[in-house]
This record gives structure tokens, sequence and C-alpha cells, in this order.
């Protein structure tokens, strides 16, 4: 039987201020690898894109092209191809005519249908505005069964401009 070798991570433990300095200076540098990286994938990224839409710019300009010849046909000979039915279909596919209801509203709609008391048919998000409800004193919150929790949440935040005169001084 293979014996297995166990190993147990070695994490150097902080012990000074200056230590914390070092970490946050490391963090720092990871987040600028971070940051090249990410803008690397977003250029080709919008490379791929640029790329494949000028690719496809023939296949859709025709695509549209003889969808609209098809269009025109079917308006053409509407009263002969459509006297019973809304669509015909054909070996490679369909064409005809669907039903569709579009609404169109002006300013006024949303006014004149609160008046009406149409509510079904205002749509309404409601919650709780939290940021708001910072300015509510204590007792008022707990009329409206919330609490005012205040923690003390770590952080820790890079200064950047300090690790690039870093980086700079060592390049040198």
């Amino acid at each position: 039987m293979a014996t297995t070798t166990r190993y147990k991570p070695a994490a150097k433990k902080l012990e000074t201020v200056d230590d914390v300095n070092l970490a946050l200076r490391d963090i720092g540098l990871w987040e600028k690898e971070l940051e090249a990286i990410d803008t690397e994938a977003h250029k080709r990224i919008a490379e791929i894109k640029t790329e494949a839409a000028k690719s496809g710019e023939k296949l859709r300009g025709k695509i549209a092209e003889t969808a609209a010849k098809i269009q025109a046909f079917a308006e053409y000979n509407k009263d002969e191809l459509f006297k019973d039915k809304k669509s015909i279909e054909l070996s490679f596919g369909f064409f005809g005519y669907r039903k569709s209801t579009k609404i169109s509203i002006k300013k006024t709609t949303l006014k004149l249908l609160k008046e009406l008391h149409l509510d079904k048919c205002i749509r309404v998000n409601e919650e709780a505005d939290k940021e708001a409800m910072r300015n509510l004193d204590d007792d008022t919150l707990s009329q409206v069964d919330a609490v005012r929790k205040v923690t003390d949440d770590f952080f820790c935040e890079t200064k950047a401009e300090e690790i690039n005169k870093d980086l700079l001084k060592q390049g040198a």
C-alpha cells in the first residue's frame, strides 16, 4: 500500500503593521494584474464582436432583402393566398400574417387610469427604501418592524498611486 504524504499549509502570519502594509502592497499589485487581464479580455471580446458583425454584415443584408421580397410577394398576392388562412407552409418554411396587438399611450394615460380606478392596468414596484429609512429614529423603525444594525465591518484597500511609485522605484 502506498503511503500518502500530508502537507500542512504554512501560511505566514502577519505579525507587525509593516507586514500588513506589505500585504496590502501585494494585494494592490495583484489587483493591477487582474485589471490588466480583464482589460485585455474586454479588448479581445470587443474585437471578436466587431469582426463577427463585419463578417455577418452581408448575410444580414441578404436576409433582410430576401425577407422584404417575400413580404412584397405576400402583399401583392394577399387576396389570393390568404383567403382562408393566415399563413402558408412550404417545404422550407412558413410565411404569412400574425395578428399583433400593440397599445400606444400618451403622457396623460397613467393619470387617467388612476382617475378611472383602473389599478389593474398600472404596474407598481413597491419596496422599502433602506437608504431613506436611515434617517428614521429607532422608535419609528421599530413601529415598522425594522431595526438599525451598526457593525464594524472589516475592510482593506490599496493605494494604487503608492504601489505605482514603488514599482517605478524598483524599476529604476
